[in-house]
């Protein structure tokens, strides 16, 4: 997306202003039904437009002195800042009626204040509902988009208007929302303060969330911009390690913390992919993640990172993914077939077949032939060759061949290696040789032409 189209998509929409009535209709008279959440300051309903916009409605609660406080500043915050990973602010309702109520047998009209705004909706609800430990829920790369996206939402709040710089003061999983593509986006803004970066509140009353809150705050009642840094590394902790991350954080070194996730994550990619540059960029980013939470949760607010100083780090990742991936591109044509997994376990049972599925995935734009070596009286692979075209996959299915008794050379909880080998081109052995001769010719109805995977399926390693 160039510049251009980035301006357009977040080009401000002004938000509209809605009549307490027409909230009452798309609500059906703010029905249970209708309720998607609460907070302190109010509830949220899910109501429909009349162009088919879904809208979230937070009806502030009525608050004598508060009420209206709380709306006008998330109002004003709101209607500064327009980002992709802040929640947009589709309409409001700001109106004064008088409503008849009976009081000792008169009836007196009561002045009603109903205040709303009203938000786009978001399907997949709050970040709390994901969180999860390194061995199961959300793979890698989305908790990496979802971490990406926080920070940058939070960027800028503190650096994208020099002259409304915004300290957030309630950032929490249950306060950041994801869009169909788990696109985060930084929501209630009820909390929120407008003030410059080298300023210090020290502030009497007790706001925010226990546990996303700093020490400075819950000791002296600090504010500064540093408050959502370590609300942050929490957060970031939470999306890395589930919920119980913060404790075992407490439990431990900073560095026996880094080096507990980073060997979990490890292990789990290690299980879904075997393609080595992706492990290696992946797992950086593992590293680094990791590390900018503990930094970010440092007792002494001096030490921790400032959001710029966190953005240029993970902009930093992102080079290196592509110089990873650029050469191992460069670097082995092989890798234009990524076969997975390149090592696979069979279990041996006596007298019976056992299979595996390999999935070949051609990432680039040319066909690709494969051809399987196997020794027969061990393995079969169907199909033994073929064609992958472009940007698409097949699927071996590899079997181990029925043995009345273990092989000499078992090794490791009776089972026995499957390695996959790959060498692009000419192979110097005599089944490429053989293979290689079918140039030219139908297979599977595709003609064979370079390059060519050889797949090598061997016996188990000798003892």
């Amino acid at each position: 997306m160039d510049d251009k189209e980035n301006t357009l998509e977040h080009a401000r929409v002004m938000p509209v202003d809605l009549t307490y009535k027409k909230l009452e209709e798309i609500t059906n008279g703010f029905s249970e039904e209708h309720k998607v959440g609460s907070g302190g300051y109010g509830v949220v309903y899910k109501g429909v437009l009349e162009n088919n916009t879904e809208i979230a409605i937070k009806k502030l609660h009525q608050m004598v002195g508060l009420d209206d406080v709380q709306f006008k500043k998330e109002f004003n915050n709101l209607m500064r800042v327009q980002h992709k990973n802040i929640i947009g602010l589709v309409g409001y309702c700001y109106e004064i009626r008088h409503k008849h109520i009976k009081v000792d047998g008169d009836y007196h009209f009561s002045r009603m204040e109903e205040r709303a705004l009203c938000f786009e909706y978001l399907h997949r609800g709050s970040l709390d509902k994901y969180l999860s430990d390194e061995t199961c829920g959300l793979d890698w790369h989305t908790r990496y988009k979802i971490i990406k996206g926080i920070c940058e939402g939070l960027d800028y709040l503190h650096n994208g208007r020099p002259e409304d710089q915004i300290v957030h003061l309630d950032l929490k999983p249950a306060n950041i929302l994801l869009d169909e593509n788990k696109m985060p986006k930084i929501a209630d803004f009820g909390l929120s303060r407008l003030f410059g970066s080298t300023q210090t509140f020290t502030t009497r009353t007790f706001i925010g969330t226990v546990g996303y809150m700093p020490p400075e705050y819950i000791e002296r009642r600090h504010i500064s911009m540093k408050f959502d840094v370590f609300s942050l590394g929490v957060i970031i902790i939470e999306i890395m390690a589930g919920q119980s991350g913060r404790s075992t954080s407490a439990e431990m070194s900073p560095q026996q913390f880094i080096d507990t996730v980073q060997e979990k994550w490890k292990k789990r990619m290690q299980q879904i992919s075997s393609h080595t540059s992706s492990h290696e960029a992946d797992s950086l980013e593992v590293k680094t993640c990791i590390e900018i939470a503990v930094r970010c949760v440092e007792p002494d607010r001096k030490k921790r990172p400032t959001l710029r100083e966190i953005i240029d780090k993970l902009n930093e990742l992102e080079n290196v993914r592509k110089a990873l991936i650029g050469q191992s591109s460069a670097g082995c044509k092989s890798e234009r077939l990524v076969i997975d997994p390149l090592e696979v376990r069979f279990p041996f049972e006596k007298d019976r077949d056992v299979s595996c599925v390999l999935q070949l995935t051609n990432r680039s734009a040319d066909r690709v032939a494969f051809a399987v070596q196997v020794d027969e009286s061990k393995y079969r692979a169907v199909p033994d060759r073929g064609v992958v075209q472009p940007r698409s996959r097949r699927y071996i299915v590899a079997t181990s061949r029925a043995q009345a008794s273990a092989p000499t050379n078992l090794q490791r909880d009776d089972s026995f290696l499957l390695r996959s080998k790959r060498v692009e081109g000419s192979a110097d052995d005599d089944f490429a040789e053989d293979f290689e001769k079918l140039m030219g010719k139908a297979v599977d109805g595709e003609t064979i032409r370079p390059p060519v995977v050889y797949i090598a399926l061997p016996l188990p390693p000798s003892s």
